[in-house]
């Protein structure tokens, strides 16, 4: 008995090996480690709710971020060539001012509005309230259009200042230019649009007898420290019908205090330039220069491109006055 119970525990251990050396390891190996602890699964109501709220921020990056017509800037802002802070600085927004949106896209930080000058970022400095608060209680709102509020109800775009009569006139000279592609009809020298440097007294005394920049703001110690410029570049004017007139004309056409003011060289001879009104416009006093340019086109009845007549009305469209500032 002692001999078959001897027997049968060495049959058992041959047949049942070690704890240490289960099937799949050698002998004398460590034990493999227990399986990991399966991660939890997201439940399903969780993961329709993240993929909404991705989906949600992804639309609101491609889609207007600021929904109102027109833009109150109460401080100096960059004007940017595109929406982006990487983007080259074309101006700054003067204190005050309000501009018509032509649209809005929302950036990585700001929400980016068109000015129609460039793109501005909107910050504190920024709001649809003083447009509100000059609006009539009674004024009409436009067919169709509304705005979301921050309790996210509908409410009303508020109605863009009345056109006053300067900026009326303005559009309507604007109209009865004749719109024609730029063209030129003879070689252009400069030197059959000379002018002197004594027609300055009277662009100061045009600007209350200061030695002032209209475009940007500045005000100067001397006349040393300016350019004469041209509202109507006179390349410009001879491409749009001058290249066709007399000395007289072109002599009388670059000497014109109408067409004349000062501005920074800098500014003069890299900004501006030949560049109209579709190509660059100042930071400040947008409306006043546009008026000039369509009384200088009228006067010596200059042609106006498709663009610059377009840019033009725009401008005039969100101007409460024509006034230089």
């Amino acid at each position: 008995m002692i001999l078959l119970t001897i027997a049968a525990s060495a049959v058992f251990a041959v047949i049942s090996p070690p704890e240490n050396q289960r099937p799949g390891t050698a002998p004398g190996s460590a034990p493999r480690r227990p399986a990991a602890t399966p991660m939890r699964a997201t439940p399903i109501s969780a993961l329709g709710a993240t993929v909404q709220r991705a989906e949600r921020e992804t639309a609101t990056r491609q889609s207007d971020c600021y929904p109102h017509r027109q833009a109150w800037v109460s401080g100096e802002m960059n004007i940017r060539g595109r929406p982006s802070t990487a983007a080259p600085i074309l101006g700054t927004t003067p204190p005050g001012e309000s501009y018509a949106v032509l649209a809005s896209h929302q950036g990585d930080v700001y929400c980016w509005l068109d000015i129609d000058l460039g793109w501005i970022a909107v910050t504190r400095f920024v709001s649809a309230d003083k447009a509100q608060a000059r609006a009539p209680a009674s004024a009409p709102v436009a067919s169709g259009s509304s705005a979301r509020s921050s309790t996210g109800a509908a409410s009303p775009v508020p109605a863009q200042p009345a056109i006053n009569a300067a900026v009326q006139g303005a559009l309507s000279k604007l109209n009865a230019l004749v719109v024609a592609p730029e063209h030129r009809c003879s070689p252009y020298d400069s030197g059959d649009y000379s002018y002197s440097q004594s027609v300055e007294p009277q662009i100061v005394s045009s600007m209350g007898g200061r030695i002032y920049g209209p475009y940007t703001g500045a005000v100067f110690g001397s006349t040393k420290e300016t350019d004469i410029e041209h509202i109507v570049a006179r390349s410009e004017a001879h491409d749009s019908g001058l290249c066709g007139a007399g000395a007289q004309t072109r002599k009388a056409f670059a000497r014109d205090p109408l067409n004349l003011t000062l501005a920074a060289p800098n500014v003069n001879r890299h900004q501006k330039r030949d560049n109209d009104f579709a190509e660059w416009r100042p930071a400040r006093n947008a409306c006043w220069f546009a008026d000039r340019i369509i009384k200088v086109r009228s006067k010596y009845r200059l042609t106006i491109d498709s663009r610059e007549k377009a840019a033009l009305q725009r401008t005039l469209q969100s101007c409460s006055s024509v006034d230089m500032r």
